[in-house]
């Protein structure tokens, strides 16, 4: 698959949700971050260009989620045998670079390589 994006992506599993035009409200999981962009897995089929507003929980419960403002750039159907409950795949490009949560979503990652959540 190739590298659509700039920057270097950081694997990761952030639990988030989105506002879009279409929907008021979602659930979505990261799988993968970098400044500039995501991936994530949504339950909701999502139109590529729209605007949307992601709100991302990178700390611990009584932490306010993160809000970044980007744009639908590319949805997939994820196969159902692996999709489960995330069926779809959807790239979001940020409107500006999220450098000042950076730091903050390397301690989340190294936190979930620690209890094995995540494996390099």
């Amino acid at each position: 698959m190739e590298d659509r994006r700039s920057h270097s992506r950081q694997l990761t599993c952030i639990p988030a949700h989105f506002e879009s035009k279409n929907d008021s409200q979602d659930l979505a999981l990261i799988r993968d971050v970098s400044v500039s962009g995501a991936r994530l897995f949504t339950r909701l089929k999502v139109d590529a260009g729209l605007p949307v507003q992601l709100h991302l929980y990178l700390g611990t419960e009584a932490d306010a989620p993160r809000p970044v403002a980007g744009r639908i750039v590319r949805v997939d159907r994820r196969d159902p045998a692996l999709a489960d409950l995330w069926g779809w795949d959807v790239g979001v490009e940020f409107d500006a670079p999220i450098t000042e949560y950076a730091e903050e979503i390397e301690q989340l990652c190294q936190r979930q390589q620690a209890v094995g959540i995540l494996k390099r």
